[in-house]
């Protein structure tokens, strides 16, 4: 067998779990073998690398280490129209997966696409050191990872409300407050938008900037609380 073709045992060892553990995550669509002629199962190498990475930890050390990490160029958005290209991709994606429904997947899209618009939209000329952003999705695990080291939620809506003095502050104001239509505040009526679609569809969320750190959760109410690290720009979790 080839040597990038792994056998279900030692695809096992190199998750650490048992051979059962895969085969009922077979049976639940988690992760999918391949068969060989003979019926046996196996798994490409890269595939249970990309099984084993996690982006949210990925994601958060790129948002808070105060040197940025280099990150695969699968995850990485330099500029706007790879991430516009991407996310087309992701959307074509998300109609062809298992148990999501056409209306869900366009919500998710929509969202993705507000958060990820956001952070190049009010960071033009004005990323403190790394530009674009981390953008990487596991269909496997339904969940999707963004983050950028820009300005923050702070500092884009003190420019057109300096009064704003916390990240808690900001971040209340961005979800729950329609204050202008002026281009540093898009960002705030752009999350107003993300907010609705997430309270009324089977979507977990969570946005953090700063030390403060927003949640929405089906069936509850959102909140708004503190972090224990700060992050430089902003750093968004959804799972569906």
């Amino acid at each position: 067998m080839n040597e990038d073709k792994i056998r279900i045992g030692e695809a096992a060892k190199i998750l650490g779990v048992t051979t059962q553990t895969l085969r009922n995550w077979e049976r639940s669509g988690k992760i999918v073998p391949e068969r060989s002629v003979g019926k046996q199962r196996y798994y490409s190498l890269e595939t249970l690398n990309k099984f084993a990475l996690d982006i949210q930890k990925l994601g958060l050390a790129w948002s808070i280490s105060a040197i940025p990490p280099d990150l695969p160029s699968e995850y990485y958005c330099e500029r706007a129209d790879r991430f516009t290209s991407r996310l087309s991709k992701m959307g074509e994606i998300l109609l062809r997966t298992e148990n999501v429904s056409q209306d869900l997947a366009s919500l998710i899209t929509l969202v993705v696409g507000e958060i990820g618009d956001n952070s190049f939209a009010h960071n033009i000329g004005n990323w403190p050191d790394a530009t674009g952003i981390f953008y990487a999705y596991d269909f496997t695990k339904r969940i999707i990872v963004l983050a950028d080291r820009g300005r923050g939620i702070k500092a884009t809506l003190q420019q057109i409300r300096p009064s704003i003095s916390t990240d808690l502050e900001a971040l209340t104001v961005a979800f729950t407050e329609v204050i202008s239509g002026r281009n540093p505040e898009k960002r705030g009526n752009g999350l107003k938008v993300v907010r609705r679609v997430l309270e009324s569809n089977e979507i977990n969320f969570i946005f953090r900037s700063g030390i403060g750190l927003v949640s929405i959760f089906p069936s509850k109410k959102m909140e708004i609380t503190m972090a224990d690290n700060n992050i430089r720009g902003t750093y968004c979790v959804i799972i569906f």
